[in-house]
Formats: C-alpha cells, sequence, structure tokens
C-alpha cells in the first residue's frame, strides 16, 4: 500500500504521516508514506498511489485541479481533502471524493477514515497464483489458507485449492493484510474463516484444519481479538 500527503505545511505532513504510522502499527500492516509539499511536485511524481491526502489550498494552485490531473493517469486513486474552510465540501465531491476533512484534523478524524478505506482496499485486493503453466488472479478475500511444502505453496480459497511455486513468505509480504496471520511456518490463515482455536490447531468453517506453533499462539490471540474488534 502507498499514500501520498500532500500539504505546503511541515507540520501537517508530519502530523498526518506519524497518525498513519500509528495506525498501520496498531493494525500489523506496513505502508510506504510519501510526502510532497506542493501541487506540482506530487502530479510529477506520478506514483502509483492508493490514497492521498491532499490540501485544497496549495501554494501553487488549487488541490482540486491537482486531482484532477492525477486521476488522469491513476483512476482508482482515492482522495482525501483537508482544508480550514467547509465550504470547499460541495466542490471536492466532483471527484467522487472519499474523504473530506476540516483543519485541525484529529486522529479520530484519520482513523475512521483508514478503517474505511483499508475495508475496501483489502476486499478489492488480488493475489498472484504462480502455477507451472500460468499466473492467476485471486481476490485476497477468498483465499482461507496458505499451506507450504518442500516443493510447492497450496493455496486454498472457497472454491478450490491451486499449486504455487512462490514461497510462502513471498505470499505472506504480497497479502500484507491484518486479516491473514503466519500461524506456522509452514501455515498462514485468514482469519475470516476461523470457526474454532485450540493449542496447536485452528479449525476452519469448512471443517479443516491447520497447525498454529505454539511460540506463535499468543500473538496470534492478540491480533485475532484485534481482528474480531476491527471487524465489528
Amino acid at each position: 500500500m502507498r499514500i501520498a500527503i500532500c500539504d505546503d505545511e511541515q507540520v501537517i505532513r508530519e502530523e498526518i504521516g506519524g497518525m498513519l504510522d500509528e495506525y498501520f502499527s496498531s493494525h500489523n500492516m506496513t505502508c510506504a508514506v510519501d510526502t510532497f509539499p506542493t501541487g506540482e511536485s506530487f502530479v510529477k511524481v506520478n506514483g502509483d498511489y492508493d490514497l492521498v491526502f491532499m490540501d485544497y489550498q496549495l501554494p501553487d494552485g488549487n488541490g482540486i485541479d491537482f486531482a484532477k490531473r492525477v486521476r488522469q493517469e491513476n483512476e482508482s486513486i482515492f482522495i482525501i481533502f483537508s482544508t480550514s474552510y467547509q465550504e470547499h465540501v460541495f466542490e471536492s465531491f466532483t471527484l467522487d471524493t472519499f474523504r473530506y476533512l476540516v483543519k485541525p484534523i484529529s486522529e479520530e478524524a484519520v482513523f475512521q477514515a483508514m478503517d474505511a478505506f483499508v475495508r475496501i482496499y483489502q476486499t478489492n485486493r488480488k493475489i498472484i497464483v504462480c502455477e507451472l503453466d500460468r499466473e492467476l488472479y485471486m481476490e485476497a478475500d477468498a483465499v482461507m489458507y496458505i499451506e507450504a511444502s518442500k516443493k510447492y505453496t497450496t493455496v486454498r480459497t472457497t472454491d478450490g485449492w491451486y499449486k504455487s511455486y512462490r514461497g510462502i513468505s513471498r505470499y505472506e509480504a504480497e497479502i500484507n493484510n491484518p486479516h491473514f496471520y503466519r500461524t506456522h511456518r509452514s501455515y498462514i490463515v485468514n482469519m475470516k474463516y476461523i470457526s474454532e482455536i485450540e493449542k496447536k490447531t485452528i479449525t476452519l468453517t469448512n471443517g479443516e484444519k491447520i497447525v498454529i506453533s505454539p511460540k506463535n499462539y499468543d500473538a496470534f490471540i492478540k491480533s485475532y481479538m484485534s481482528y474480531l474488534k476491527y471487524r465489528s
């Protein structure tokens, strides 16, 4: 996940950046965050960002205009506008703006916006299953668990099994989703499909069982409790 912060005030860039660091740390996720002091500096990078916090009034122009230029190159980017003037909110809606935050921006407002964004991001996220002669693009949300063996990795989805030659650590880094947890060196589980947890095994909604390492048990339970709270 990549996020940009475009604001001419350094203190605002640092504040939002700090809030994002805290948010992703508390949700066991990683995220690359870049900051830009002007609209032109952001547009010129033309990066493949998933989300941008865009100041409405920048020293080199209107944030709406810069957002329009960015959307021409990146149609899927989510835009959160920030400003000191509430009357600007209606103009921002012409860009299908995801959120509108009034300064001073509170941590609560940022966290609420990120909760909504992450839900959408994770639902739409895909993973690549590299089979011997083809690559399959699957919805991460449909993956129940991933199991590693000596020769290949099995990706178990709601509709079947797929054998992949991509290592389990590669999948762990690619998914980058707090709903998934590596319970054992050979297993990554999607918490969405857990129905029962025992000391050494996890039972899934389809009745299958996967292994949980004793050394990972306490940390896993903590993450699972956080997941249940987040889901609600």
